[in-house]
């Protein structure tokens, strides 16, 4: 009984102070009458300041009135039919206008028909008009005779190489290129070049340059250094010049006609004078 007495005790001590100050709110608050009230009051006032207007057919009640004022003039405002009519109307009005303006300029422009026709006859008095049946039919039996011609040419000129790769085969087959340097290197030493003239400056083997006989050093651009060409392919046009036009003190074998040999770096190619065509190569043709 004494617990439950010290638990009651303490829970009261904890919930009266606490509740304390929401009585003090309740106490200061209005009531909900008086709210009410000053609810009515203010409609009232605001009823009073502003007359509302009659609906048609009810006649509006008579409020109290306070004190006269002198009426206000009205503004009458002109009918919306009346309103959109005269716009209509002035927009038919523009409409009109626009119209006869663009006929009077048509009015004012040149016959465009005779304009058509003074530039027709004026293209039908022109010399060598192209448009003439047998203008037209010359040129296409020209057009026509040039490319026959074409035909014809790249027939020759097929039939051109189909000779020369004719003459190739029969070179290869009577000249060896691997017979060619051994022969030379088992009949001359490594210094055979020392006394020969065309050798003359001769001092072995320079970077980014060339050594031909009765040229001497060249210089060689940076891609061409070192490099290799083989048969099919064909030389750059920079070393046509390096021709070796005594062949048959290198024992080379004749070169056909339209051909020659060509020394680049140390390998000895035989190409066509026309396009540098490739047509045999000896590599590593001398030991030094």
């Amino acid at each position: 009984m004494k617990r439950s007495l010290m638990v009651a005790a303490s829970i009261a001590a904890f919930v009266v102070p606490a509740a304390a100050p929401l009585t003090a709110l309740a106490q200061d608050a209005p009531s909900r009458s008086e709210v009410r009230e000053q609810r009515r009051a203010a409609r009232a006032e605001r009823r009073a300041e502003q007359p509302a207007t009659p609906p048609a057919g009810r006649e509006a009640p008579t409020p109290p009135v306070t004190r006269e004022e002198p009426p206000q003039p009205r503004i009458e405002r002109p009918a919306r039919p009346e309103v959109r009519q005269e716009r209509r109307e002035d927009r038919q009005e523009r409409r009109q206008d626009r119209r006869e303006d663009r006929q009077e300029r048509r009015e004012d422009r040149p016959n465009r028909p005779e304009g058509r026709l003074d530039r027709r006859e004026d293209r039908q008095d022109r010399p060598n008009r192209p448009d003439n049946r047998e203008d037209r039919r010359e040129w296409r039996e020209d057009r026509r005779d040039d490319r026959q011609d074409r035909r014809q040419d790249r027939r020759e000129d097929r039939q051109e190489r189909r000779e020369d790769r004719r003459e190739y085969r029969e070179f290869r087959e009577r000249f060896n290129g691997d017979n060619w340097r051994r022969d030379w290197n088992r009949r001359h030493g490594r210094d055979w070049w020392r006394h020969d003239r065309r050798w003359r400056g001769y001092g072995g083997i320079r970077i980014g340059f060339y050594f031909a006989p009765n040229y001497g050093y060249y210089s060689v651009p940076r891609n061409y250094w070192g490099q290799r060409w083989h048969t099919g392919e064909y030389l750059p046009s920079i070393f046509w010049r390096y021709r070796l036009d005594d062949w048959r003190t290198y024992g080379l074998g004749y070169p056909p006609e339209g051909t020659r040999w060509v020394l680049v770096d140390n390998h000895i190619y035989l190409i066509d004078e026309y396009d540098g065509y490739i047509i045999d190569v000896i590599y590593d043709a001398w030991s030094w």
